[in-house]
C-alpha cells in the first residue's frame, strides 16, 4: 500500500450496526484491571481531587482555581510544554510494514521497536503495550510490572462492536480498551492472541502457529486498520482523546463518538461504534470516560507550545489576553439534535458534523479557536477546521449546562435586544470548564450575591467550584465590572466617563459624566445598559447621579429575546413584591432603574434631572378617565421604576430629584400612590421645571402631608403653576424638619402677604432658601429679616435672592439684620446678583462698610448707571473685614474704567487683608461685554503688596501681553496667591513664556491656565498672515526662470487652480484637524494692514504694488504647499508645547513644597530668560518657512515635463484670494494639520498620505542625479 493510500486513509470512521452482544470481560487478578461503574465513578472523583493538586488535564494557561493570576503569585502558572523533540523518530506509517516477510514474529518486532519510541513514554512503568506486541499476554509475564501485568495489558472492557466508513463497507470490528488505549482487532481471535484475560472464540484453537500465521502487515489486515476509523496502527491513545459522547441525531441508533486529536500531525478524527441496544452503549461510554481520566492524570502531555502559541496570539489579537488569567481547553464543537433530527438512515451517522477545537477563556471573552492547521478532507470523515474564530463576552452567558451522561456541555450566550446563542461543545474535562467559566463570572462580578446565568450541572461540579473571591479593589470593582460589561457588549470602554465625590450628603457619590467622544454626545441604549448593569449589587455608593444624561433611548424599549436580566430579588434575596408579569412586561428603563435602587442597601439618593426630555403624544383636550388615552401615556419611567418600591420598603432610596423631567398623569399617579404611604419615610422630591399645573402641586403638596416628619427638602422651582400665599403657607407649615427649599422662579397671585410667614420660618432649621428670579414684596422681605435676625437662622447657609428685582435699601434690610452687632461674622453665602442696588446703593455701601455683610457675597451682572457708583462699592469693600470669598464678575460700567476707578481698584488689590478669593472676570460674548479696559493692566499692581489673597480670577478682560507682563511681575513679588485664573485674555505665547519663567522665583502657585485660547489665536494669525504674504509682490526678472507665464499672470484662476490640487492632496491624507477655535467667519474681510502692524502676532508687510505695464519687473507671489503648512503647525506647537511643559514642572515643585512632599529635581535656574526663537513674530517664523519652502522652479529639471505636469498645481504662482477663495483657503489650512496621535494608521503610512511628494530638507543639497521622490 503506498504512502498517499494511507494518509487518505487518517481520517476516516466507521459506525455500527446490528451488533451482537458484548462479551463480559473476563476478571483479573490486577486491581486495575477491571472497570466497574462504582470503580468508574470513584476514579473520576480521584480524577477530579487530582486536577486540584497535580497537572490539570487541559493544558490551559492557568490550570488550577487555587493558582489564579487575580489572587495568588505568578510562580503557579503553568507554563506551556515545549515543543516535540526534533531527535525523536516519526510514527511509522502501515506502508513501512508491507515490505516485511510474513512472520508474525517479525513483522510485530518490528512494528513495536518502531512505535515505542513515538506513542509511549520513556518510562517504562508507563510505557503501553502495543497491539502488535510480540509477547503474549499472561499473569505473571515477563513484561509484568510489580503485580504482574504492564498497563498495557490490563484489560477494562472488550468486546464486537460494528463500525462503517460507508453505506458498502460495513464490518465488525473486536475492541479491547486498556489503561492507555483503544486497540481494534480484526476479530476475537486476533485480540485473544494479544490479551490473555480475552478468551478464545468457541470452536477456535487457542494455539498460535507461527509459521502459518498471517501476519498484520499483511494488505488485508492493513485494510481493515485503515479503513475503519482513520487511526494509522489500530489504536487510539487515550491521551489524545478530547471527548467521549453519545451520537444523537434523532433516529433509534445507539451510537457513541470518540474524538481525539494527535497534535504533533494537526490531524483530528473520529471513532464512532454503534451498538445493538443501549444499555451496551452506556456501558462502554461510562468505561471509557472513566479510562480517559485516569490516563489524562498519569501521563498527559498537555496542549503542544505550537497551539498554545497560536491560541495565546488570537487571543491578544482581541484585547483579550493576560497570562496570569487565561485558561484553554480541547473542546469538540458539535451539532445540535435538533440539527440532526432529519437524517434518513444510519449511513449519515457519519455526516453529523464535530470539529476538535480549542476553548479559550480570557480575562472577558470565550473564544473558540479552530486548529491552526487545515486538513485536506478525504474519502473519511476528518474533523477538518472550517468554522471561524468566535468570541463570546464572560458576562453574555445566560446558560451553562452540563450532561452527566457524556462529556457534552451547552453555553448559551445573550446580547441585549439580541436572540440567544447556543454554543454546544463537548470536552473530557467539561467540570473544570464549568468550573473555570463559573469563576471568571464571579471574578468579574464579584458584588452579585448569586449567580444571574442558569447553571446546570452534576453535584461533582457544584463540589469543585472555588469560594468567591474576596477583592480589596476600591469601590467594590466597578471598573473592573464596567469595562467587562462594555467588551462584553461591544462597547468602548473608554468612552464611558464618570467621577466620584466623596464631600456633600449621601456620599460618595458616582455621577456619570458625557461621554468622552465628542461626535457621539450621547450614550446609546447599549452603553447605558453596560453602565447600569455594572452598577448592580455595588454599595459602595450612597447617591447615583445620572443627571443630564438622555435616557429617552430605554424608555419604552423592550427586550423581547430573553427576561434572565429581570432584577426579582434584591441583594439579599428578599423578594421584589410585584409579579413576574408586571417585571417582565415593563420596559428597559423601568427595569434598571428598579434593578439599581433594590441591590444596593447603602443606596439613599437618585439624581435623573433632565435624563428624560421626551413627552408622551397625549392630546391635551383628552379626558382624565379615558382609558385609551391612559394607555399610550408610558411616562418618563423613573417613577414607574422607583415610588412603587418605595411603597413596599424594598430600596432604601428616599431622596428623588425628578429635575427638568415632564410628569405625566402617569407618573402622577405612582407618585402620589407612594407619598401617601406613611411608610414611605421621604426625605425629599425635587420637582423643578417639571411643568406642573395648580392641580398636580396641590395634589402633591396634601400627599406630602402623610411625610411630615421626614421630609427635609422640597423643590418645585420653574412650574408653570401659580401660588396662592394665603394657601400655600399653611401648607408648607405642615413640615417640620425643611432644611433645603427651592422656590425660584415661581409664579404667585398679586396680593400684600407674605410668600413664606416669618412663623414658619422659624419653624424650621434651613440650611438653603434659594427665591432666585422670584418677585418678592416687601412683606417678603420684612419676613425675611425677621428670620435672619432670629438665632434659629444660625443654621442658614445659602440664600439666594438674586435676580428677584430687589433695591438697594432691600439688600440693606437683609444685611443689617443679618449680623445687628457686627461683632461676629455671619458663615453665609449671600447671593444679590443682578440687582437693582444701584437705586438706593448708599444703604448698601454703608453696610459693607460697617462690616454687616456675610463671609460670602456675589454681587455678579451688576450694572452701574454711573461709575462713581462703582467707586462707592469699591471704597466700602476696601475697608470690610469681614467679607472672605466676593464675586464682582460681569460688572457693566458706562465704558472703560476711569484712570480714578482704576486707582480704587489698585488699593482694593492692595489694602484688603481679608479677601481670600476675589473674582473681577469680564463677560466678553455677542449678548453682553463688560470689561475695564486697559486700565485695570496698572490695577493688578496692587497685588504686589497682597499678603491674604489666595485665589484670584480675572478671566475674559483682554489683558494681552501688557496684562501677562504685569501679572508676571506681581508672580515674582507675591508670595500667598495659589491659583491665578486669567484664561481668556489674548494672551500671546510671549507674554505666556513671561508667566511661566515667573514661576522659577514664585514658590507658592499651584495653578496657572495653559492659554489654549492663545494658542489658537497663534494658528489664527498664522492664517491670516500666510494668506496676506500670498499678496506680496517681490520684483523678478522677466529673463528669471522664477519669471511668470501668462497662464500664471492671470492670477485668480491659477491660484483656484493651484488650492484645488493641493486641497485635493491633502484631504486625501487629512486625519486631524488642529485644535483652532473661534476661527474668523469666511464672510469676515482681511484685516488692514494697520490692524496687522498693531497685532503682535502679525508681520508687518508692505501693500501690493500695482503692476503698470508688462514690460516692469513684475511679482512672482508666494504660494505655500503642505509640507510648508505643516511646518508652520510644527513649530507653533513646539513652542507652545515647551512651555506647557516648563509650566507642569514648576506646578508640581510648588505643590510638592506646599504639601510637604519631597522634590523629585528642581529646575535650573538657567532658563530665567529663556525665550522661543519667534516669540511675537510669526512673520519670522513664515519667512523661514517661505525661504525652505518646496522648489519650483527646478522640478522640471527632476521630474521631467510629463512628470511636472503630473505634481499638483500648488507649486504654481497665484494672486491675491477672493472671498471664495479665501474660505477655500482657510479649509486648506485646517486639513493640512500635522496627522493626529490618536489616528489608528501607522506614521509612515500617515505621511504618504498627507506627503504625496517629498521636497528635499533646507540644509541637504540636491543629489547630483535626480532621484524619484517616495510615493
Amino acid at each position: 500500500m503506498s504512502s498517499s493510500s494511507n494518509e487518505s486513509s487518517w481520517g476516516r470512521r466507521r459506525s455500527l450496526f446490528a451488533l451482537s452482544a458484548l462479551t463480559p470481560m473476563t476478571s483479573n487478578t490486577s486491581e486495575e484491571a477491571p472497570v466497574s461503574r462504582a470503580e468508574g465513578a470513584s476514579r473520576t472523583a480521584r480524577t477530579l481531587k487530582k486536577f486540584k493538586h497535580g497537572r490539570s488535564p487541559s493544558q490551559n494557561l492557568l490550570t488550577d482555581f487555587s493558582k489564579l493570576g487575580y489572587a495568588r503569585e505568578p510562580d503557579n502558572v503553568q507554563s506551556a510544554p515545549p515543543l516535540s523533540d526534533p531527535q525523536r523518530s516519526r510514527r511509522p506509517s502501515l506502508s513501512m510494514r508491507t515490505s516485511m516477510k510474513p512472520s508474525v514474529f517479525g513483522s510485530l518486532r518490528s512494528t513495536k521497536q518502531r512505535s515505542e519510541s513515538d506513542d509511549y513514554p520513556a518510562d517504562p512503568a508507563e510505557e503501553p503495550l502495543s497491539a502488535y506486541s510480540t509477547h503474549a499476554p499472561s499473569i505473571g509475564g515477563v513484561d509484568g510490572g510489580a503485580d504482574g501485568l504492564s498497563p498495557a495489558k490490563t484489560v477494562v472492557l472488550h468486546g464486537e462492536v460494528q463500525t462503517s466508513a460507508g453505506m458498502f463497507r460495513k464490518k465488525k470490528e473486536y475492541l479491547v480498551l486498556t489503561e492507555t488505549h483503544i486497540i481494534r482487532f480484526k476479530g476475537q481471535g486476533k485480540a485473544a492472541e494479544t490479551f490473555k484475560t480475552i478468551p478464545h472464540p468457541v470452536g477456535r484453537s487457542p494455539t498460535v502457529r507461527h509459521g502459518s500465521m498471517q501476519s498484520f502487515g499483511s494488505h488485508s489486515d492493513l485494510q481493515t486498520l485503515s479503513d475503519s476509523s482513520g487511526d494509522k496502527d489500530g489504536r487510539v491513545p487515550l491521551r489524545q482523546v478530547v471527548a467521549a459522547q453519545k451520537l444523537d441525531d434523532g433516529k433509534p441508533h445507539f451510537a457513541i463518538e470518540v474524538c481525539y486529536l494527535d497534535e504533533e500531525s494537526g490531524q483530528a478524527n473520529a471513532l464512532t461504534m454503534q451498538f445493538g441496544n443501549p444499555e451496551q452503549r452506556d456501558v462502554w461510554l461510562r468505561t471509557i470516560r472513566a479510562a480517559v481520566q485516569d490516563s489524562k492524570t498519569r501521563g498527559y502531555r498537555g496542549i503542544s507550545a505550537f497551539n498554545l502559541e497560536n491560541a495565546a496570539r488570537i487571543i491578544e489579537r482581541e484585547n483579550d489576553y493576560n497570562p496570569s488569567n487565561c485558561a484553554i481547553f480541547k473542546v469538540v464543537q458539535r451539532m445540535s439534535a435538533a440539527k440532526s433530527a432529519g437524517r434518513s438512515s444510519s449511513d449519515d451517522l457519519s455526516k453529523v458534523a464535530s470539529t476538535v477545537c480549542f476553548l479559550a477563556i480570557g480575562v472577558h471573552k470565550v473564544h473558540i479557536i479552530q486548529l491552526s492547521k487545515p486538513v485536506a478532507r478525504s474519502s473519511s470523515p476528518s474533523l477538518a477546521s472550517n468554522a471561524p474564530q468566535v468570541s463570546y463576552g464572560i458576562l453574555t452567558l445566560t446558560g451553562l449546562k452540563v450532561s452527566s451522561i457524556d462529556d457534552t456541555f451547552e453555553l448559551t450566550f445573550r446580547q441585549p435586544l439580541q436572540r440567544p446563542r447556543h454554543v454546544f461543545l463537548a470536552s473530557a474535562v467539561s467540570h473544570e470548564i464549568a468550573a473555570r467559566l463559573h469563576l471568571a463570572e464571579n471574578f468579574l462580578r464579584p458584588e452579585c450575591g448569586h449567580r444571574l446565568f442558569n447553571f446546570t450541572a452534576p453535584a461533582d461540579v457544584e463540589a469543585i467550584l472555588p469560594p468567591p473571591l474576596a477583592s480589596d479593589e476600591e469601590h467594590s470593582c466597578l471598573d473592573r465590572t464596567l469595562t467587562a460589561y462594555c467588551v462584553a457588549y461591544g462597547v468602548n470602554p473608554g468612552n464611558v466617563r464618570y467621577a466620584i465625590t466623596y464631600d456633600g450628603d449621601d456620599a460618595p457619590r458616582f455621577e456619570l459624566l458625557p461621554p468622552a467622544d465628542s461626535r457621539r454626545p450621547e450614550y446609546g441604549p447599549i452603553d447605558l445598559l453596560a453602565i447600569m448593569r455594572a452598577l448592580r449589587y455595588n454599595e459602595s455608593f450612597g447617591t447615583l447621579s445620572f443627571a443630564n444624561n438622555k435616557l429617552d433611548s430605554l424608555n419604552g424599549l423592550h427586550d423581547n429575546y430573553g427576561h434572565e436580566h429581570v432584577c426579582s430579588h434584591t441583594k439579599r434575596g428578599t423578594p421584589i413584591k410585584l409579579s413576574m408579569q408586571e417585571l417582565g412586561r415593563s420596559c428597559l428603563l423601568v427595569q434598571e432603574v428598579r434593578a439599581l435602587a433594590a441591590t444596593s442597601k447603602k443606596l439613599r439618593r437618585m439624581d435623573f434631572s433632565g435624563c428624560v426630555t421626551s413627552k408622551p403624544a397625549v392630546p391635551a383636550d383628552s379626558l382624565e378617565d379615558d382609558i385609551a388615552v391612559k394607555s399610550k401615556d408610558i411616562g418618563c419611567g423613573i417613577v414607574e421604576a422607583l415610588f412603587p418600591l418605595c411603597k413596599h420598603q424594598t430600596t432604601n432610596v428616599d431622596w428623588v430629584c425628578l429635575n427638568g423631567i415632564f410628569l405625566s398623569e402617569t407618573d402622577l399617579d405612582y407618585l402620589v400612590g407612594a407619598v401617601v404611604e406613611k411608610s414611605c419615610h421621604f426625605r425629599a422630591i425635587e420637582l423643578d421645571r417639571c411643568e406642573l399645573n395648580d392641580r398636580s402641586i396641590n395634589l402633591i403638596l396634601d400627599a406630602l402631608r402623610a411625610q411630615d416628619n421626614t421630609l427635609e427638602g422640597l423643590q418645585i422651582a420653574g412650574n408653570a403653576a401659580r401660588i396662592n400665599p394665603a394657601t400655600f403657607d399653611s401648607q408648607l407649615g405642615i413640615f417640620g424638619f425643611i432644611r433645603k427649599l427651592n422656590l425660584s422662579y415661581v409664579s404667585q397671585t398679586s396680593g400684600s402677604e407674605p410668600l413664606l410667614q416669618a412663623e414658619t420660618l422659624l419653624i424650621w432649621r434651613l440650611q438653603e432658601l434659594r427665591l432666585s428670579g422670584t418677585t418678592l414684596n416687601k412683606a417678603t422681605i420684612e419676613a425675611l429679616g425677621t428670620y435672619l435676625a432670629h438665632p434659629q437662622s444660625n443654621s442658614l447657609h445659602e440664600l439666594y435672592i438674586d435676580h428677584c428685582y430687589l433695591s438697594g435699601s432691600d439688600i440693606a434690610t437683609l444685611l443689617l439684620n443679618m449680623s445687628q452687632d457686627g461683632s461676629e461674622v455671619r458663615d453665609l453665602h449671600f447671593d444679590i446678583s443682578q440687582n437693582r442696588i444701584g437705586k438706593e446703593l448708599e444703604q448698601v455701601t454703608q453696610a459693607i462698610a460697617a462690616g454687616r455683610a456675610p463671609s460670602h457675597l456675589s454681587m455678579r451682572a451688576i450694572e452701574y448707571r454711573e461709575e462713581s457708583f462703582f467707586r462707592k462699592m469699591l471704597n466700602a469693600l476696601i475697608v470690610n473685614k469681614t467679607i472672605r470669598y466676593l464675586d464682582m464678575s460681569q460688572t457693566a460700567l458706562p465704558g472703560d474704567a476711569s484712570e480714578e476707578t482704576c486707582r480704587a481698584l489698585e488699593r482694593l488689590l492692595a489694602e484688603n487683608d481679608c479677601l481670600v478669593e476675589l473674582d473681577i472676570s469680564g463677560e466678553d460674548s455677542r449678548l453682553a461685554t463688560s470689561r475695564f479696559g486697559n486700565g485695570i493692566n496698572q490695577a493688578l499692581n496692587g497685588l504686589k503688596r497682597n499678603k491674604a489673597l489666595q485665589t484670584f480670577r480675572i478671566e475674559r478682560q483682554r489683558l494681552g501681553i501688557q496684562g501677562s507682563s504685569t501679572l508676571a511681575e506681581v508672580l515674582k513679588e507675591n508670595t500667598t496667591l495659589r491659583e491665578l485664573h486669567c484664561g481668556n485674555n489674548d494672551i500671546p505665547l510671549q507674554g505666556f513664556t513671561d508667566l511661566v519663567n515667573s514661576l522659577i522665583e514664585n514658590k507658592t502657585l499651584v495653578y496657572l491656565p495653559t492659554m489654549d485660547d492663545g494658542r489658537a489665536a497663534a494658528f489664527r494669525s498664522a492664517e491670516q498672515t500666510m494668506k496676506g504674504m500670498s499678496e506680496v509682490d517681490t520684483p523678478v526678472s522677466p529673463r528669471s526662470p522664477t519669471f511668470p507665464r501668462a497662464s500664471q499672470v492671470s492670477g485668480a484662476s491659477a491660484m483656484k487652480r493651484g488650492l484645488a490640487s493641493v486641497r485635493r492632496t491633502a484631504a486625501k491624507g487629512a486625519a486631524y484637524t488642529p485644535s483652532l477655535s473661534a476661527l474668523p467667519s469666511h464672510s469676515r474681510s482681511t484685516p488692514s494692514p494697520a490692524e496687522r502692524r498693531g497685532s503682535p502676532l502679525s508681520l508687518n508687510l508692505p501693500s501690493p504694488k500695482t503692476r503698470r505695464n508688462s514690460q516692469s519687473p513684475v511679482a512672482a507671489p508666494v504660494s505655500f504647499t503642505v509640507q510648508d503648512i505643516q511646518t508652520t503647525h510644527r513649530l507653533l506647537n513646539e513652542q507652545w508645547d515647551r512651555q506647557y511643559l516648563r509650566l507642569g514642572q514648576y506646578l508640581d515643585r510648588n505643590w510638592c513644597l506646599l504639601n510637604d512632599v519631597a522634590v523629585d529635581a528642581e529646575t535650573s535656574g538657567d532658563e530665567k530668560f529663556e525665550r522661543p526663537e519667534s516669540v511675537g513674530s510669526i512673520g519670522k517664523m513664515l519667512e523661514q518657512v517661505k525661504f525652505d519652502t518646496t522648489p519650483r522652479a527646478e522640478r522640471e529639471l527632476y521630474f521631467g515635463p510629463h512628470d511636472a505636469d503630473m505634481l499638483p498645481a500648488a507649486h504654481d504662482s497665484a494672486g491675491p484670494l477672493d472671498e471664495k477663495q479665501a474660505t477655500s483657503f482657510k479649509q486648506f489650512i485646517l486639513d493640512s494639520g500635522p496627522p493626529s496621535p490618536d489616528s489608528d494608521e501607522p506614521v509612515s503610512y500617515r505621511q504618504t498620505k498627507h506627503l504625496r511628494v517629498h521636497s528635499l530638507p533646507a540644509s541637504s543639497q540636491p543629489p547630483e542625479d535626480p532621484e524619484t521622490p517616495t510615493q
